[in-house]
């Protein structure tokens, strides 16, 4: 049938991308895991689910990662509606990238891939990197340190240009400070997740979130 061909056509390469960026964030998270194992540095900073009160401390992290998504959201918002300088570039840029990778995926798929992004980078750049150097500095100048070079190598690894690489830099130092600030990973990890699927409905499907004119 035409439709169900046309469906298929359009959904393949998303079908596809989605399985790419699963596997590979899900990759980021084990490979986290797996070096943490190794050395002694255990990503999962502050989750425990020992007692009930541990159990309602998750809860609270996951309350506080959704309230630290507001100006991740903010920002996106501005940057959409004001494109100063090499801002227009890289919202152009950007729009394109996540229309060829995701155009036709589900809100399934796309909240499958935020939340595996939130979990295997959170896990290696701020439970793994940010934490272990955390442990070797205890002292709060070598915290910020840790922060900084977390937060370099998150902007590098996100290398799309200059600007976006600039821009990762600084949402990953922002979650940076969540997890100083919470102590528990859960925080970052769902600031994380959370943003990337709202912002790739709001690059994708507008009208979902905002309503059609």
């Amino acid at each position: 049938m035409p439709n169900n061909d046309g469906y298929r056509m359009e959904s393949a390469p998303a079908n596809s991308a989605t399985r790419i960026a699963l596997a590979f964030e899900c990759a980021l998270g084990l490979a986290a895991i797996g070096l943490g194992w190794v050395i002694g540095q255990w990503p999962l900073v502050g989750v425990s689910f020992a007692t009930d009160e541990s159990s309602r401390e998750q809860v609270m992290a996951v309350g506080w990662g959704l309230v630290a998504t507001g100006p991740l959201l903010i920002a996106l918002y501005l940057a959409e509606k004001f494109p100063i300088g090499p801002l227009r570039e890289l919202g152009e840029i950007t729009g394109q990238v996540v229309d060829r990778m995701f155009r036709g995926a589900t809100t399934g798929q796309l909240l499958a891939v935020s939340v595996a992004a939130g979990w295997g980078e959170e896990l290696l750049f701020r439970g793994f990197v940010q934490a272990g150097i955390s442990q070797l500095v205890s002292e709060w100048p070598g915290q910020v340190v840790a922060v900084v070079i977390a937060s370099f190598l998150f902007g590098i690894c996100h290398w799309l240009n200059k600007a976006y690489a600039i821009l990762a830099m600084l949402a990953g130092a922002y979650f940076g400070a969540l997890l100083l600030l919470s102590g528990n990973i859960i925080t970052p990890i769902t600031a994380h997740a959370a943003y990337d699927f709202l912002a790739l409905m709001y690059l994708l499907r507008p009208d979902s979130l905002l309503g059609s004119e």
